[in-house]
């Protein structure tokens, strides 16, 4: 019979596994060229600014970068990480051949890139839904009509989450043409064909976007830290890293609540009973939406990736903050700046819709509207989209496209 306590050294002797593999995948070994995953067949660069290229190959080597009539090249570092940036790009619908080479004589090519505008899209489902059932069906049915291939793409990252930034991000579709238009978010869609009309370049979307999620696991550490009235988040996070003072402190207390969480289930089994539920893991470690748990898997691996700015629709799952939720959004802004170099990077964002019955007495959304409004009326470089007039008379429907 399997005991409790057999349960929990086995837990452990599966984390010290866990902690050798990734210090050997960190650590000396042949590391094959790589280039960093935005960077498939058929990306959309940025123009007009610097755009960096970066990925792995094996530490101390020399890689080559040719795109566009450009040629870098750059030393990998330590770790096997390489970077190159390329000077300012004109914009361009002819697709052109990225090639990535190393002196050993590995060697990368990713085909049909263009070079345009490229945007940020996140938030919650809203963001998430897809334009082929939403309102903007209208524009898939336009864009499939057209005889050539209209140069607006989307490049959408795998879900998933992460207690520590991670520097790699994966995506199985990879970039998708407008002939799948219809699986684009709606939003992004929408936003995006605009632009291709008004500016008449490619437009490339890249999507980072989970249903039913708070704006804290969208917004990186960085920006909880810069933030004093979220003093408590970055203390949640603390707890989850046992580097830091309150994560060895939390740990040392998990590991006392999971002795006498074991010592008290096995007398309850023994005696016939079930065993007591088993304590969380500290912070955010045992928490898959808790707070910069999507950053830090699906858009710190795109920091660097030149954009121009980022869409943003969020805040049904922050609808009772009230006015702390503007605090948060400057968190999740200011972080995205810092961590992209980009102080000014412009931000849009669309105001909560009306959700909720007629209930004169049930305020709906339009406590977070103000907390957005607020934010808005003190930021910088950001547009807000109000919707409060949206599909009054279907107020029930969450999703209001």
């Amino acid at each position: 019979m399997i005991m409790l306590k057999d349960i929990i050294s086995l837990s452990s002797f599966l984390v010290a596994m866990l902690a050798l593999a990734v210090m050997r995948a960190s650590g000396a070994g042949e590391q094959p060229l790589e280039l960093a995953s935005p960077f498939a067949d058929g990306a959309v660069l940025q123009r007009g600014m610097e755009v960096p290229v970066w990925g792995w190959a094996e530490p101390g080597s020399k890689v080559m970068v040719t795109f566009a009539g450009q040629s870098k090249s750059a030393d990998t570092d330590g770790k096997g990480k390489w970077m190159v940036k390329l000077d300012p790009l004109t914009a361009s619908a002819e697709e052109r051949e990225l090639t990535v080479r190393t002196a050993a004589g590995g060697t990368i090519n990713r085909r049909g890139l263009l070079v345009g505008e490229v945007w940020l899209a996140s938030g919650q489902s809203n963001m998430d839904w897809l334009a082929g059932k939403s309102m903007c069906s209208k524009i898939v049915e336009e864009i499939k009509r057209s005889k050539v291939d209209v140069p607006v793409r989307e490049y959408e990252v795998d879900a998933g989450s992460s207690v520590f930034p991670r520097s790699r991000a994966a995506s199985k579709e990879g970039w998708k043409h407008s002939k799948d238009a219809g699986n684009f978010s709606a939003i992004a869609l929408s936003f995006a064909w605009d632009i291709h009309l008004q500016l008449k370049v490619p437009v490339g979307i890249i999507r980072c976007t989970h249903g039913a999620t708070q704006i804290e696991t969208w917004t990186p550490y960085e920006g909880f830290a810069d933030q004093p009235d979220l003093k408590d988040i970055v203390r949640t996070i603390h707890q989850s890293d046992p580097t830091t003072a309150e994560g060895r402190d939390a740990f040392a207390k998990y590991y006392e609540d999971l002795k006498k969480w074991q010592i008290d289930s096995e007398k309850l089994i023994n005696s016939g009973g079930a065993a007591l539920p088993r304590p969380h893991l500290p912070g955010i470690a045992d928490d898959w939406k808790g707070a910069a748990r999507m950053y830090n898997k699906k858009i710190a691996p795109l920091i660097s990736y030149a954009i121009r700015g980022a869409v943003w629709c969020q805040g049904e799952h922050n609808s009772g903050d009230g006015r702390i939720y503007a605090a948060k959004l400057d968190a999740l802004v200011n972080g995205w700046r810092k961590n992209w170099g980009q102080p000014k990077l412009p931000f849009y964002f669309t105001q909560m819709q009306c959700y909720g019955d007629t209930n004169p007495d049930s305020i709906g959304y339009a406590d977070i509207r103000e907390a957005q409004t607020l934010f808005f009326m003190n930021a910088k470089n950001v547009g807000m989209v109000p919707m409060y007039d949206l599909n009054p008379a279907n107020s029930g429907a969450i999703h209001f496209f």
